[in-house]
């Protein structure tokens, strides 16, 4: 009976030694700082303009216990021309759910953001709404001005009401590594309009944890 036992606890520690913790495809640190070189492409009727620049398009400030939003991480997004805009993430062990808030006296909708562990094929829609849905198509080697990232999962979320489509690749320990942002629609006045935005990462800068004693 004692050498069953000694057994048993010898599985339960190998099985224990073999267990790894799952690769985080959305990393947040406060004073992650992520450069990307984006492209975009603006079509107005029959004007078109294009622009590529090199720039920060996120900062994650930390964790922040706010109201009505609880614990979260807040994330910014610079912008050129107007004030930064900030999202909102809770990270949980079956997901990562955005917080989007509604006014001081409803409670914010919760975005299905990702759904984990991400595998291909796996598939979500982001509310109870469904107005978006999400994908999971691939897992492939994606090389971008900061390098080569291997085992990235192509994540491709369509909006079930308009012409819009974003394309992420998503690395691990790393996050968005390129992604593609593309609409279409007609305005009021009967004109046609699209939008082809595209980002690869140039780097990601995240600030090292002081030395413990």
């Amino acid at each position: 009976m004692l050498k069953r036992l000694r057994v048993v606890a010898v599985l339960i520690v190998l099985v224990a030694c073999g267990r790894h913790a799952a690769p985080d495809y959305f990393p947040l640190n406060t004073g992650q700082e992520r450069t990307m070189r984006v492209y975009t492409q603006l079509v107005i009727g029959q004007d078109t303009t294009e622009t590529t620049e090199v720039k920060v398009v996120e900062r994650v400030r930390g964790r922040a216990d706010l109201p009505g939003l609880g614990k979260c991480w807040v994330v910014e997004s610079p912008r050129d021309s107007s004030r930064s805009m900030f999202s909102y993430f809770k990270k949980q062990d079956d997901g990562v759910v955005q917080l989007v808030p509604v006014s001081k006296t409803k409670p914010p909708v919760e975005v299905l953001f990702l759904s984990l562990p991400l595998d291909k094929g796996s598939k979500w829609y982001d509310t109870k709404l469904q107005r978006e849905v999400t994908e999971v198509v691939a897992r492939e080697t994606v090389v971008v001005a900061a390098g080569t990232f291997p085992d990235c999962y192509e994540v491709v979320s369509k909006s079930t009401r308009t012409d819009w489509t974003l394309r992420q690749w998503l690395a691990p320990g790393v996050g968005p590594v390129k992604w593609e942002n593309l609409a279409s629609w007609i305005r009021k006045d009967g004109v046609k309009c699209s939008m082809d935005k595209r980002a690869e990462l140039v780097s990601l800068r995240i600030p090292q944890k002081p030395a413990t004693k």
